[in-house]
């Protein structure tokens, strides 16, 4: 039985190359993603995200002025656009987290979702955290997100993937000297793959009359990561929204790699306050005598989180480590009610804003009551919006 799983060190390469060469910024803070309750209500449910299929965006421009643009630079270095065509999906975010304009436009009487994307990809050399993400071609996907094809091959999506921030340019027929510079560094340091890299900017590129919302994307090219053989099992898995009559299709992604909670037994518990290292210890003793391994790890220059957090890896004990740490700070002298605890390989959600809407205070209370339900959700704040309900 064939496996087949995008390489994690040639993305990560990948995306190492993207930085260095300062095509794309990668997030220094937290960013928003907009969203109607519907999707909303999808995304927690499943936790995991929707990516639309570009050519299906709100913005009905888009992926044509990025290949415009491309074509215009690539003419001025008398070169050509040999593959404009490639099938990305995306995730959109931006930096601000209660924009006007992102509520009319994307998230009508919706939600805002601040996601801390800015704590590291990679793992702990780059940060404390790793947010992978996985591709997953099975609509009622496994814990493995793995689909059988017809042949009953296994096909397994795997992808690290970083939200960058979005290029805005002019629509008309100006050369772009900014989009220009950039090709320019792919095309100097690439040896291989340089129409491939630079048809990869095409999503990344938008209309500037929207850069007040400071854009990052999160994007997934399937006709770079899915063998071409696979191509049609993809289409058979697209999850389709209507939307005002209109079938937009999607792929399903997921953050982290809950199949390691089935193999790793040993839980990190990832601080940097002092004042918590007593408490943890007594925890790590007590969890010891039901066989539950902790280790406490504390590095304040090496992990930049916040003094109040407490970083729970992934592992198979995840859950019961997780609430056996919420109890033992209530059970504090005083209680310790600080504390954010947040757990290695589920969505980094931190915050969710309600928008303006006569229902806000109702709608407040159901999210409220759902993250009571999860372990992992229960320190996610939720807010509304300051912005005043026009009616």
């Amino acid at each position: 039985m064939h496996k087949w799983t995008y390489s994690e060190s040639a993305q990560k390469m990948a995306n190492d190359k993207i930085e260095q060469l300062q095509i794309f910024k990668t997030p220094k803070k937290s960013l928003y993603h907009y969203t109607s309750r519907e999707v909303f209500w999808l995304i927690m449910e499943s936790e995991s995200f929707l990516a639309r299929h570009i050519m299906f965006s709100n913005d009905y421009e888009e992926n044509m002025i990025g290949k415009k643009k491309i074509a215009q630079a690539m003419e001025q270095m008398k070169s050509l656009l040999t593959e404009p065509e490639s099938l990305p999906f995306m995730v959109c975010f931006c930096e601000e987290g209660d924009l006007l304009s992102q509520w009319r436009g994307y998230a009508r009487e919706g939600v805002a979702m601040e996601f801390d994307f800015s704590k590291g990809l990679y793992g702990l050399e780059d940060g404390f955290s790793s947010y992978y993400c996985y591709t997953i071609m099975n609509q009622d996907c496994d814990t493995n997100y793995i689909s059988k094809n017809i042949n009953d091959e296994e096909v397994v999506v795997k992808a690290i993937a970083s939200p960058y921030s979005v290029i805005y340019t002019e629509s008309g027929e100006k050369i772009d000297n900014n989009i220009e510079e950039k090709i320019k560094y792919i095309v100097e340091d690439t040896e291989n793959n340089r129409q491939q890299n630079v048809v990869g900017m095409i999503p990344y590129i938008k209309n500037n009359k929207f850069a007040e919302e400071k854009e990052y994307r999160l994007i997934f090219d399937m006709k770079q990561i899915i063998p071409e053989v696979q191509r049609d099992l993809l289409r058979q898995k697209y999850i389709y929204l209507d939307v005002n009559g209109i079938k937009k299709p999607n792929i399903r992604i997921k953050f982290g790699d809950q199949s390691l909670a089935e193999q790793e037994n040993m839980i990190n518990l990832y601080y940097i306050n002092p004042d918590w290292t007593k408490i943890l210890e007594e925890l790590k003793r007590e969890l010891l005598s039901e066989k539950i391994k902790i280790q406490l790890v504390t590095d304040k220059d090496k992990y930049k989180m916040p003094n109040d957090e407490i970083l729970v890896s992934n592992g198979k004990y995840q859950e019961k480590v997780c609430v056996s740490l919420r109890l033992k700070m209530r059970q504090q002298t005083p209680p310790v009610r600080s504390v954010k605890v947040w757990c290695e390989g589920h969505l980094p959600l931190r915050r969710i804003i309600v928008g303006p809407s006569q229902d806000a205070e109702l709608m407040k209370c159901s999210i409220e009551e759902y993250l009571k339900t999860q372990y992992w959700t229960r320190d996610i704040m939720v807010e509304k919006s300051v912005i005043p309900l026009r009616t």
